[in-house]
């Protein structure tokens, strides 16, 4: 299939992006806690919060300072967000694992399997094209702040089940 027969859609929403954009979040996460990587399954409430354009649209709007309590609370505002979270986490687990997978084949991360730590290395990715720089920010601010807070707040504030 060529890239002109593929949706918008199937054109961000690969193993590829995920992969940068889950390195990316990795990278922030441990530049906050002072290289601790973050656990395996906080990984999976990215790409659901990245690739929601409205959830991705408060994330831009929230400064970098004002943390993940004040994300959700902007969440909260429409609560159809936060609610619809918990799904778009489940649907999108399948791309998640394989963009954990294609960012470990290709040496952007490391998991631990005894400890579920999943960790950023030091690499230099190709740099994204400029209409993903959203994204990519948006990953590196919910880096920090999931490292701001356990992973049990984290999952509290947004609505999510581990």
């Amino acid at each position: 299939m060529t890239a002109a027969n593929l949706s918008t859609v199937a054109l961000v929403q690969n193993p590829a992006l995920g992969a940068l954009l889950l390195w990316r979040f990795g990278k922030s996460y441990q530049d906050e806690r002072l290289i601790e990587p973050a656990l395996l399954h906080s990984f999976f409430v990215v790409l659901p919060l990245l690739y929601h354009a409205p959830t991705l649209d408060r994330i831009r709007s929230t400064n970098d300072s004002s943390g993940l309590s004040l994300f959700a609370k902007k969440m909260s505002e429409e609560r159809e967000l936060l609610i619809s979270l918990q799904e778009r986490t489940l649907k999108m687990r399948e791309l998640t694992l394989s963009s954990v997978g294609a960012a470990i084949s290709s040496g952007l991360m490391n998991l631990s399997y005894d400890t579920g730590l999943l960790r950023s290395n030091e690499a230099r990715p190709p740099k994204p094209p400029e209409r993903l720089k959203y994204h990519v920010a948006g990953a590196e601010k919910l880096g920090h702040w999931f490292a701001r807070l356990s992973l049990d707040q984290v999952f509290a504030l947004l609505w999510v089940e581990p």
